[in-house]
């Protein structure tokens, strides 16, 4: 990307919705925020011994917030180079060593096989070109009883064909209207089990809510390098993609899917007795 003073509002007007994050820094949060880190940390009962990688880390929020949590070993990886440049800014400010940032692709990752016991992948399998290599790369850098951890978002009210084409052209990615059940049979595979599985819904906010968080990301000191118009297009273009996407959440939910590998040669029996929550 271009220094921040240099870039015209022809440079913005072409920017997908990521790439507009890296450049006013949003907190951008995997779907459900801290509830779903702190969910998976129990769940899955991570300590400081834990070894965590976040796929598509963006500004680094997820990653930042289970190495507050847990003082353990995390990375995060990214394809955008400024969000990375702001997550590592923010490693610093919350001193956390044992946090890192580093530019990679999710398809086709520069870690050897087994490092980590888990792989956190927020919505971001969503925005993958080629999804079957994702997944592939997932577990195959997940030690032999690691955890796969995916946070897909997914309609559970039909969208309009207009706001769909409003979300692809502003993520400049050709997505498919998606429910959970495609997402749950795309990461769980034959050799694969369900350790558990939580569903939510977004709660739609209020056109002042939107608007006060805009007007709060664009007054950040490194914007006012921005030349007068192009600020006038950043804001424009900023707006536009808040209200777009809080109108898409309205219609969508996620769900927290943990996945591990299956040991049928060690467990060869099937459970029999089973039980609900009372």
């Amino acid at each position: 990307m271009k220094k921040i003073e240099k870039l015209t509002p022809e440079d913005i007007k072409a920017m997908s919705y990521n790439e507009i994050i890296g450049l006013v820094r949003e907190t951008n949060r995997t779907p459900g925020g801290l509830n779903t880190i702190k969910t998976v940390a129990r769940m899955l009962n991570l300590n400081s011994s834990s070894k965590i990688l976040d796929i598509g880390t963006s500004t680094g929020h997820t990653a930042l917030e289970f190495g507050r949590l847990l003082n353990c070993e995390v990375t995060g990886i990214d394809i955008n180079d400024e969000s990375i440049k702001t997550a590592t800014e923010r490693c610093k400010r919350f001193k956390l060593d044992k946090v890192k940032f580093q530019l990679d692709d999710a398809t086709n990752l520069s870690f050897k096989d087994g490092v980590f016991d888990v792989v956190f992948a927020g919505n971001v399998t969503s925005l993958v070109n080629n999804r079957e290599a994702a997944l592939n790369e997932y577990w195959r850098v997940l030690k032999p009883n690691g955890y796969l951890v995916a946070v897909p978002m997914y309609y559970i009210k039909e969208p309009s064909k207009k706001l769909v084409d409003d979300v692809r052209k502003a993520i400049q990615v050709n997505i498919e209207v998606q429910h959970k059940q495609e997402w749950r049979d795309f990461f769980l595979r034959e050799n694969d089990e369900m350790f558990e599985e939580v569903d939510f819904k977004f709660l739609k906010c209020s056109d002042k809510e939107i608007d006060e968080f805009c007007k709060n990301i664009l007054e950040r000191e490194h914007l006012k390098k921005l030349s007068k118009e192009s600020m006038e297009t950043l804001r424009k273009c900023y707006y536009d993609f808040m209200h777009l996407f809080n109108e898409n959440n309205s219609h969508m939910g996620f769900t927290v899917f943990i996945i591990r590998r299956k040991e049928e040669d060690v467990f060869n029996d099937p459970e029999l007795y089973h039980s609900e929550r009372v």
